[in-house]
């Protein structure tokens, strides 16, 4: 069956010259992996340079029931990004939140919702070029909506420490990664009113810590997910 969707390049695995195994995020049909003839000459429909990873493309590709990959057989853009790939900090971000995507999302069913949702971010930071130094920080909280482990904003005088594992705010503290100790829980508590439009809300520390959490309540909730290869670049690059 030919279909025609939008999708977002999360990963590629090369697995001969011209060959190419992809995993993209569709708006109708979620989580696909996709194979690829790609070649960089004249007579080839599709580029390398075409389905990096982010990629923002319209498909058209063979589906056939019951198979883990189907063939793609057109591909053309629906977003052109203009700055993100000459800006080295924005650059670290988008791959940071990549791998977070490419590693957390399972998906293989349609969720416009998410779809919307990752486009749009990769999109607001292409364009902007102020105020996106906690971008990552804010999808990380948002993706768990979609994930299924979004906190509950239950903080108070008395319930004042966020426990990872029921995903709430309790009287008593634990050992981290356990539970967040009493400022580390005032921090997570800000991102429940966090927009995309909100002005930088941590310093530099403040940013290091909220990151720890987000990283560790992740792993509370997504058997096996290990360390993140582009967190340490991440981390080295936003210390503004």
């Amino acid at each position: 069956m030919r279909v025609t969707t939008n999708g977002i390049v999360l990963h590629n695995v090369k697995y001969a010259d011209t060959k190419i195994i992809s995993r993209i995020y569709t708006k109708d049909f979620g989580l696909l992996s996709l194979n690829i003839q790609v070649s960089n000459t004249g007579k080839s429909k599709i580029k390398p340079a075409l389905v990096q990873p982010l990629s923002q493309l319209e498909l058209v590709f063979s589906m056939k029931e019951n198979k883990e990959i189907h063939q793609l057989m057109e591909a053309r853009p629906t977003y052109i990004y203009q700055g993100l790939n000459q800006h080295f900090a924005k650059l670290c971000i988008a791959q940071f939140i990549n791998e977070v995507l490419h590693k957390c999302l399972k998906e293989q069913s349609r969720n416009e919702g998410l779809y919307e949702f990752i486009t749009h971010v990769f999109q607001w930071l292409d364009m902007n070029d102020e105020g996106f130094y906690d971008l990552h920080i804010y999808v990380l909280f948002e993706l768990t909506k979609y994930l299924g482990f979004y906190p509950s904003n239950n903080r108070s005088v008395s319930d004042k420490y966020f426990d990872t594992r029921e995903g709430c705010y309790h009287a008593y503290s634990q050992s981290f990664p356990l539970s967040f100790d009493e400022e580390q829980s005032k921090l997570f508590a800000q991102l429940f009113t966090y927009k995309l439009n909100s002005e930088r809300l941590f310093s530099r520390s403040e940013r290091l810590n909220i990151l720890d959490c987000l990283m560790a309540y992740y792993k509370m909730h997504i058997p096996g997910l290990h360390e993140f290869r582009s967190f340490a670049v991440l981390q080295e690059t936003l210390n503004g």
